[in-house]
């Protein structure tokens, strides 16, 4: 028996998003005629047939939005597990509910938002999934998505001041601690640490560098700590690091995001420290895997992205479909630390860090 055609199989082989396809056979706004009709082509092309009587229930019961970065450049560090949960939980095709998806970039925002915007006014959205740390949406949209209580979950971390279903998101305070120990159990007391800080503006970088202070501070832990806010991969804020890790002082390493995480290996393999020092990253990418078996990376805390979109979905389904609110307004996903001897189990990206029903 051929497999059923799905709408991503016409947004893949027409080169648009999911929710462009949507709009297109709906007869909605927010595409050029030029587009619609390329992808009624391709849609007529595969055979795609919508399901009236599904259709019918998911305009009863809801309109997910997904507004998460992308997996292109410098957001392929991080944001291909999310990715994946999001589409894990997705493929389940739960009668009733409607994904429409809404990848961006730097250089996609402005027209990722506008596509967003129009589905606002026109009142099609009833929640949305998107981080919390991403400036895409404007006050306009926030004010419209209070006015029609779209319920919003935030992954990673929250956006301060904005009303929400739900978070979910790690314990940062707590990987801030784990980063600490595992550093300062293994040097002297005498050694200084370098500490890619982030952003200070996002709580997700700023939580963990409090719990890391917070761990030197309870324990009486002498060791100088130097920071650096840099959050973006360029070659000035590289070099930047390389100059503070090539220190002689300079004991240990710890990146609290994955572009830091990146900038570190490459300035402990170019400074030839590498293997020499302890160095602690974040966030599971090819390049940290690499850096891991190679020994540049000591150890590496990964946040489980996959579980943190995968639950923020099924809190948002399970609140259309059966009401049910959930119990708290952050749900907590465990953090796992990745070195070594366990890496096998992430190299292949079947791992997705939650137990299934």
């Amino acid at each position: 028996m051929s497999r059923k055609i799905t709408i991503r199989d016409v947004a893949e082989k027409a080169g648009v998003s999911i929710s462009s396809v949507h709009l297109a056979l709906n007869g909605k706004r927010g595409v050029s005629e030029e587009t619609r009709k390329e992808i009624k082509r391709v849609a007529e092309e595969l055979g795609y047939h919508p399901n009236v009587i599904a259709s019918t229930l998911k305009r009863k019961s809801g309109c997910i939005a997904i507004l998460v970065p992308d997996v292109m450049d410098n957001n392929r560090y991080y944001y291909p597990p999310i990715w994946k949960g999001i589409r894990g939980y997705i493929d389940q095709d739960i009668a009733g509910l409607e994904f429409l998806e809404f990848p961006y970039n730097d250089s996609t925002a402005r027209e990722t938002e506008d596509k967003l915007s129009k589905l606002l006014h026109a009142h099609e959205i009833n929640g949305l999934l998107t981080v919390g740390h991403e400036n895409v949406l404007t006050e306009e949209d926030w004010r419209l998505i209070e006015e029609q209580d779209i319920k919003v979950v935030f992954i990673s971390s929250v956006e301060p001041n904005r009303k929400r279903l739900t978070s979910v998101e790690p314990s940062y305070e707590i990987i801030g601690r784990t980063m600490a120990e595992l550093i300062t159990s293994r040097i002297e007391p005498y050694g200084s640490i370098f500490l890619c800080a982030g952003n200070p503006k996002y709580l997700a970088h700023s939580r963990v560098v409090r719990g890391f202070d917070a761990y030197l501070e309870e324990n009486n832990i002498p060791n100088l700590v130097y920071k650096d806010y840099s959050w973006t991969i360029d070659e000035s804020n590289y070099l930047h690091i390389l100059r503070e890790i090539s220190r002689q002082d300079v004991a240990a390493c710890a990146a609290v995001h994955s572009q830091g995480t990146i900038l570190i290996g490459r300035a402990l393999e170019e400074s030839g420290k590498a293997g020499n020092m302890i160095a602690v990253g974040s966030d599971i990418s090819e390049e940290t895997t690499r850096r891991i078996e190679a020994g540049t990376l000591t150890y590496v805390i990964q946040k489980n992205p996959y579980a943190q979109s995968y639950l923020g979905l099924q809190a948002l389904a399970d609140y259309f479909m059966a009401g049910k609110t959930p119990k708290k307004q952050t749900i907590y996903v465990g953090s796992e630390v990745v070195l070594k001897s366990n890496l096998i189990m992430y190299e292949d990206g079947s791992y997705n860090g939650i137990m299934l029903n």
